[in-house]
């Protein structure tokens, strides 16, 4: 599911369409909006979500309930992503494999450590744009994070602050953390980069092999346009490493050490 607001419910299968090709699963769209949208896509089902002025803007309000809206929807599992910018390549195991008995699963967001309340700091923080949950055990959770939000305003996009918050303090061991796989955030053959992306060390990678769910908004168009034309495989290629045939001199083992430090800096 997913929710949007403004002029971007009319063009929301742009992206989200791409997650029609995950088995078994009905895609819900929550529109913050005073009518549904004209451009309705026929397998996408439709809701109509008042703004609750206590979230301060339909912005914050449709990123925070975006975590409760699912309670009512008849779903066991959800996966719930940003409208306009999360691309699905492949089909997705079953959200129950991908929990793996917890009761929510994310990808760690690109960068160092990050300081939050409660725990302090963590060194697996979670990237808000793509998380899966187990609906009943979650519900806590889920409406923790929401009145959080609706209780304090700290800017436009504290949704990932108070998500990190509450799970990485509370209920770390209902965690699981997935591979990048599942949240690929890498630019995607583009080196153009926001004033925030200048100053994180942003990843470029060209090739798309392993990638299952993209989610980058500064190079949605060029993922869409590679697509067309090419089908990335489910798993990228390891490499063989060259076998060092005799022992290495001093200085090609300096060269070696720098050589790695410097690609895997």
């Amino acid at each position: 599911m997913t929710t949007v607001f403004g002029p971007k419910a009319e063009t929301v299968a742009k992206t989200f369409a791409s997650f029609l090709k995950v088995a078994e699963t009905e895609l819900h769209v929550f529109v913050y909006n005073q009518e549904l949208p004209k451009n309705r896509h026929p397998q996408f089902r439709y809701h109509l979500v008042k703004h609750d002025p206590a979230f301060t803007s339909i912005r914050r309000d449709a990123l925070f309930r975006r975590w409760t809206l699912p309670d009512e929807l008849e779903a066991e599992y959800a996966l719930v992503v940003d409208a306009t910018d999360a691309i699905c390549l492949h089909p997705l195991p079953a959200f129950k494999d991908l929990l793996r008995g917890a009761t929510v699963a994310g990808a760690t967001e690109w960068g160092p450590p990050k300081r939050i309340l409660g725990q302090g700091l963590t060194s697996t923080y979670l990237n808000a744009g793509v998380t899966f949950w187990h609906l009943p055990s979650s519900a806590k959770i889920r409406h923790e994070i929401a009145e959080r939000g609706r209780a304090h305003y700290r800017g436009p996009f504290d949704d990932q602050t108070v998500l990190n918050e509450v799970v990485q303090t509370c209920y770390f061991d209902r965690l699981t953390i997935l591979p990048s796989q599942f949240n690929w955030r890498a630019l995607h053959r583009k080196n153009v980069r926001s004033w925030q992306t200048c100053f994180r060390n942003w990843p470029r990678v060209d090739s798309l092999d392993g990638v299952y769910i993209y989610h980058n908004q500064h190079c949605i168009d060029e993922v869409l346009d590679t697509l067309k034309t090419e089908q990335p495989a489910p798993r990228a290629i390891l490499p063989v490493l060259p076998v060092d045939a005799q022992p290495l001199s001093p200085s090609m083992l300096l060269w070696r050490r720098l050589v790695h430090r410097w690609f895997y800096s």
